[in-house]
């Protein structure tokens, strides 16, 4: 999916009529309002493209805390493994009990 293809081809009136276009054009929908000059109100993407780029933010945040946790490691400020396995294992069982 490029996040900079959209459709704008058509005006539309209704939620369902934008979502026949989204289906028909397998391309994003940016919606916008008929006032000249407002910004976008929104965009509408398919379900598993949604999935997608959810999935890569969860990876680039993965990636953001190995480069500091290396840089903390670097630095001196690194953690013995046996206390973050415990800390994640008590984070775990918060998420459970919740």
């Amino acid at each position: 999916m490029a996040i900079a293809e959209f459709v704008l081809s058509r005006k539309v009136t209704t939620l369902d009529e934008a979502l026949r276009l989204l289906s028909e054009s397998g391309r994003p929908v940016l919606l916008e309002t008929i006032i000249e000059g407002e910004p976008a109100k929104g965009v509408l993407i398919n379900y598993e493209d949604y999935q997608k780029l959810l999935q890569r933010l969860e990876d680039l945040e993965d990636l953001q805390a190995m480069y500091e946790a290396e840089a903390e490691y670097r630095a001196g400020e690194g953690r013995p493994f046996s206390e973050i396995v415990a800390e994640l294992e008590a984070e775990e069982s918060a998420d459970v009990q919740s």
